[in-house]
């Protein structure tokens, strides 16, 4: 009896392709499953609706959604996130590979059936064991940890970031520095300081050649909708500080509301043409870290 060789590749293909596709099914039914473990363990320990999901296979995101922590102080909801992040953490840790456990406090509204209202109350950032990002020794080598300078002369406080690394390093790339100056002493967070009219978006860049020909279209999108259209002013090189080519450093002034909701959503796309950033969950914390040296408003 004849075997058809042409055949037998078939069959033998077709029973990798079968052993193959198993194999995935098996890690998604895995991951789905997982996913909804955690899920409903959370509903039940905290008796809150829960939605969780995974991004960029790195990323477990845990949103507690219309909890009631949502009116209470941040310092309750920091508790409730941190005890989240542990019994995760303690739990499931066979999900991998997770890197970072972000909690959020989300309000979600359903109005005419069809729209959907979803403002991110605050969020919080822990490593893959429960630690907390940016705590502890680490906090002080943070350049996303928020610097706060009071100045008794002018009865102002600064607040800034040293720096968001959008591209590449200081070297080679481009770095984001958020910035305002509030009036009054703003250096304890969550106190009744009045936020400050507008916000400073400081965009510097250091490469071979200049990026940048002239001022730049800058668009922000949070969460897919726009929240800032404008141009980004490029400073001159005397103005800049530097007399190098590689150096440019170009501006952009928003409102405070606007940078308000910047800081407390949960995707954060950045268009500073020709260039895109999608910015980190960690790096939104940052900027959400900056809002509570002054008094909360309404986004």
């Amino acid at each position: 009896m004849r075997i058809n060789r042409n055949r037998t590749k078939v069959i033998c293909f077709s029973i990798v392709c079968l052993f193959v596709t198993n194999a995935c099914s098996n890690r998604l039914v895995k991951s789905f499953a997982a996913k909804n473990a955690i899920r409903q363990h959370l509903i039940q320990k905290y008796h809150d609706e829960v939605v969780v999901n995974v991004r960029n296979s790195s990323y477990l995101s845990i949103v507690f959604v219309n909890s009631a922590l949502n009116k209470k102080s941040s310092n309750e909801r920091w508790t409730r996130a941190q005890d989240a992040a542990r019994f995760v953490a303690l739990n499931y840790q066979d999900i991998q590979p997770i890197q970072q456990i972000w909690i959020a406090f989300m309000t979600a509204e359903t109005k005419f059936i069809v729209l959907h209202y979803n403002v991110v109350i605050e969020n919080f950032g822990f490593d893959k064991n429960g630690a907390s990002l940016g705590n502890g020794s680490s906090e002080t080598s943070d350049l996303r940890a928020p610097v706060v300078r009071y100045l008794p002369n002018s009865n102002q406080t600064d607040v800034s970031i040293t720096r968001i690394q959008l591209e590449g390093d200081m070297k080679k790339g481009i770095a984001l520095v958020p910035h305002f100056v509030a009036l009054g002493d703003a250096r304890q967070p969550n106190g009744e300081i009045d936020p400050p009219e507008y916000v400073v978006f400081d965009f510097a860049s250091y490469s071979d050649n200049p990026v940048f020909a002239d001022n730049a279209n800058v668009e922000i999108d949070c969460d897919g909708q726009p929240a800032l259209k404008g141009s980004a002013r490029l400073l001159p090189t005397e103005e800049s500080g530097t007399t190098e080519n590689v150096a440019q450093f170009l501006s952009v002034r928003m409102s405070f509301k606007t940078f308000n909701k910047i800081a407390h959503t949960r995707n954060v796309r950045i268009r500073l043409e020709p260039k895109r950033f999608d910015l980190m969950p960690d790096d939104i914390s940052a900027l959400a870290r900056m809002t509570s040296y002054v008094r909360a408003v309404d986004r």
